[in-house]
């Protein structure tokens, strides 16, 4: 094979070990550095959503302006575990990204982090991760709370009295996302699709052009409601519920 002496760990006149009863001794390892890959080590619960043939884009840490592109080739069937018996035990498979781009500064054994696409969309609506919420319908409170039904015996008994058992309907909680329309804010449920770290694909519920509603964790889960008034700070370009 052509390649690069990536390391020598026998010198010219140095002994080496090399019968049957022994393991033989490493004397260089030679590598192909025209054909590089990544491996990386993926969790339990993302790798049954990696196929073979999906795109990665790879950050490598010496390398810290460039982005390489790589195709996933080869997925670990067996699992390695650290930290077995503790709280802090980890399963992760590992997952061999081939790169295709070509990187002369790349060497064996650099750190890297890897972004496997594992579906990708094109022309898609679209809102920020942190403008998407989840509510319940609280108001509706318990079907026939309080009320107990009475039943008679008619086949010339005594009446006996009996409480049907009242069966609370728990609806699923509904995500939801604000806009503003005329300063107001409107709520409206919606089906979400794919995501990444900062956006997410709306398949329902929502049209196109509408000035969603951004801001922290605590207003747009807990504090806003629907109808209520706000004000554009077109510096910060944040929509604030209306204190007035």
């Amino acid at each position: 094979m052509d390649g690069i002496i990536s390391k020598l760990g026998v010198e010219l006149g140095e002994r080496v070990l090399g019968t049957s009863q022994f393991q033989g001794t490493e004397v260089m390892t030679v590598a192909d550095l025209t054909r590089m890959e990544a491996r990386v080590d993926v969790g339990e619960n993302d790798v049954v959503t990696i196929s073979i043939g999906d795109t990665a884009r790879i950050s490598v840490d010496a390398l810290p302006n460039k982005k390489l592109n790589g195709v996933v080739y080869e997925i670990a069937n067996s699992a390695t575990t650290s930290g077995a018996g503790t709280q802090e035990e980890v399963t992760n498979f590992e997952v061999r990204i081939r790169i295709v781009d070509k990187c002369p500064e790349l060497r064996p054994g650099m750190s890297m982090t890897a972004v496997v696409e594992t579906e990708t969309k094109a022309n898609v609506l679209t809102v920020p991760i942190q403008s998407i919420t989840v509510r319940s319908n609280e108001k509706n409170g318990p079907p026939g709370a309080g009320g107990g039904n009475t039943s008679g015996d008619n086949s010339g008994g005594d009446g006996m009295a009996t409480n049907d058992k009242v069966k609370e309907k728990v609806e699923k909680p509904k995500e939801v996302v604000f806009y503003v329309l005329n300063d107001i804010v409107k709520l409206t449920e919606v089906k979400r699709g794919i995501s990444d770290d900062s956006y997410v694909e709306i398949v329902s519920g929502l049209d196109e052009g509408k000035e969603i509603v951004s801001g922290s964790y605590k207003t747009i889960s807990r504090d806003l409601e629907d109808g209520v008034k706000v004000h554009v700070d077109n510096n910060k370009q944040k929509k604030m519920p209306d204190k007035n």
